[in-house]
């Protein structure tokens, strides 16, 4: 029989069932979610990307992405725009209240990050991080 610990798919799976329990509790007090989380940081890189933009860069499904913004809107976080340019394009914006919390929330994903390179250890950053690229980016 085998021991699922010898999985590496286990593991990883364990790691990120802590992760989002720990980033949940910090992101609670701020009325989102995670992938929420992920919109905002995204659109306080590049403010006024399309919905398919976004959801290209936060690994997003579509289906999931027009939910999730409409929540955000719903909160006054973001808002939809026309593209005057392209009058099919519907841009999102982040609203001055979702400004703010998306720089507490940056803060938050910084210090949550600087724990877990402390937990990865000192000198097995680079790799540790090499590694989980080389999955994403080698898996289909």
């Amino acid at each position: 029989m085998a021991n699922l610990d010898n999985f590496l798919c286990f593991g990883l799976r364990a790691v990120m069932k802590k992760i989002d329990k720990h980033l949940s509790t910090k992101l609670e007090p701020f009325g989102i979610s995670i992938p929420q989380s992920f919109i905002l940081l995204c659109l306080e890189a590049e403010n006024g990307l399309t919905l398919k933009e976004i959801g290209n860069r936060t690994l997003i499904d579509s289906s999931s992405m027009t939910v999730l913004v409409d929540k955000l809107e719903k909160d006054h976080l973001v808002e939809r725009q026309l593209d005057p340019q392209d009058r099919r394009a519907i841009r999102v914006f982040m609203t001055p209240k979702g400004e703010e919390i998306a720089r507490s929330v940056a803060q938050e994903g910084a210090n949550f990050n600087s724990i877990l390179y402390d937990l990865v250890g000192e000198g097995y950053q680079k790799e540790f991080v090499h590694g989980i690229k080389n999955i994403v980016n080698g898996l289909p």
